[in-house]
């Protein structure tokens, strides 16, 4: 008699779960950080082209994910979110990639991209 309280009134597969949006830009900074440090790495052992190229490839990716995640928003009638990260991204990794190459070189990018992965992975590893 008291679990008839606690019974269903719908059946489980009838309801349907609704989209989650995602929160924040997390991909989107991370993927730009993980831009800055190959491009910035190889700039020195590479022609300006490939670099060229390296950029003009990121832009591609960065504005094909941008409207995926359009079509996300209107598929599933969700708030438009702010446009101005997705352009700060390919923006600022390009322009990242090569102040960073002007101002310290390709072996000093490289030593920070370990650095920075290494805290990383130890910051995920305290989280768990």
């Amino acid at each position: 008699m008291a679990a008839e309280r606690f019974r269903r009134t719908t059946r489980a597969r009838s309801k349907s779960i609704p989209a989650e949006r995602s929160r924040g830009f997390w991909r989107l900074g991370t993927g730009t950080v993980f831009y800055v440090m190959i491009v910035g790495g190889m700039a020195d052992y590479v022609e300006p082209a490939v670099r060229v190229g390296a950029h003009l490839v990121f832009w591609v990716l960065i504005g094909l994910a941008f409207l995926i995640a359009a079509a996300r928003e209107r598929r599933h009638d969700w708030a438009p979110r702010p446009r101005w990260p997705w352009m700060a991204a390919a923006l600022g990794g390009a322009v990242a990639v090569e102040v960073l190459f002007l101002a310290f070189g390709s072996p000093a990018i490289i030593i920070g991209a370990v650095v920075l992965l290494a805290l990383g992975a130890f910051f995920l590893m305290l989280v768990g």
